[in-house]
């Protein structure tokens, strides 16, 4: 079956953009447009293509927005997303197309693993462990089986899905942040009930992690990202709440080096979650970090 394609790019004006562009351009299954939707006075550039569509987006700061902006606007029957500081290997589409080459209809969402560069020199595989057939993708992402970063990853560069699919589950909800994608993937399997998410173990995109991210923020979000929790985890098992609570908002407070933050993401995991020992020695070690910083910080002339 041959499916359109459109790629969709939301970009901040970061000078990658055009090795984003470049990798989309090099497929070796044709896409039929890229669409690159900018925030409002940013400088882009590209290289030239007939096939790029540039928009401006109306929500600067928002890049979920912006994605649904693309979509809104693609002309093909599948979309593509490609962060403008990631790159895709020139069979992406095509292995993924072909994984859903036999698939009917318009509900599936295809992922495949990535290598993470970054920070420094360092250079990783991620997802270590797949999704499996017909698992909860909130379990799958957030459930805390073991410590370590990459055992479980949907990232944005590497989800290929039906128009169909992202006009009528929609990104960039007003409570979607600081999880943008989760959100998403959730939102879309409670709705679609017999949604196929399919992830290969093909290495096809490159998730870059040397810059800097418009995710990334010093101050304390640990509120936010339990909040986060506390509404799209809903429902869910008692551990997957826990695990959360016991590791992303922690995360949160150690980017903020506040102690508080991370009593306050163990105190709610406790008391609206069962977590696992992998989270809570997750949160304790990092409580651990924050101690050893400040002792450090302390002793600096």
């Amino acid at each position: 079956m041959t499916r359109s394609v459109s790629a969709v790019i939301a970009t901040i004006g970061r000078p990658s953009l055009g090795r984003a562009v470049q990798s989309v351009i090099d497929q070796t299954y044709r896409v039929d447009e890229i669409i690159v939707v900018a925030e409002a006075g940013v400088q882009t550039s590209y290289p030239h293509d007939d096939r790029i569509v540039v928009l401006t987006s109306d929500d600067a700061g928002n890049p979920a927005h912006s994605r649904q902006q693309g979509i809104d606007a693609a002309s093909g029957s599948v979309i593509a997303l490609l962060d403008d500081d990631d790159v895709w290997s020139p069979t992406k589409l095509a292995r993924q197309l072909e994984a859903v080459d036999s698939v009917d209809g318009d509900h599936w969402v295809v992922s495949s693993r990535m290598s993470v560069l970054g920070p420094g020199n360092r250079r990783r595989r991620w997802p270590r462990r797949l999704i499996e057939p017909g698992q909860s993708i909130a379990e799958y992402l957030f459930r805390f089986d073991g410590l370590g970063f990459g055992n479980a990853n949907l990232q944005t560069s590497t989800l290929c899905f039906p128009t169909s699919l992202g006009r009528s589950i929609r990104w960039g909800g007003t409570t979607d942040l600081p999880h943008d994608e989760p959100s998403w993937l959730i939102r879309a399997q409670r709705t679609v009930l017999d949604l196929r998410v399919i992830q290969l173990p093909d290495t096809l995109s490159i998730y870059d992690v040397r810059g800097g991210s418009v995710s990334r923020d010093t101050s304390d979000r640990t509120d936010t990202y339990i909040q986060w929790g506390l509404r799209h985890l809903d429902g869910e098992p008692p551990r997957v709440l826990g695990d959360y609570l016991c590791t992303s908002p922690v995360s949160a407070a150690v980017s903020a080096m506040s102690l508080a933050g991370v009593r306050r993401a163990v105190a709610s995991a406790l008391r609206h979650g069962r977590p696992g020992p992998f989270a809570l020695t997750y949160a304790a070690l990092n409580a651990g970090r924050i101690l050893a910083r400040r002792a450090v910080a302390a002793l600096r002339p």
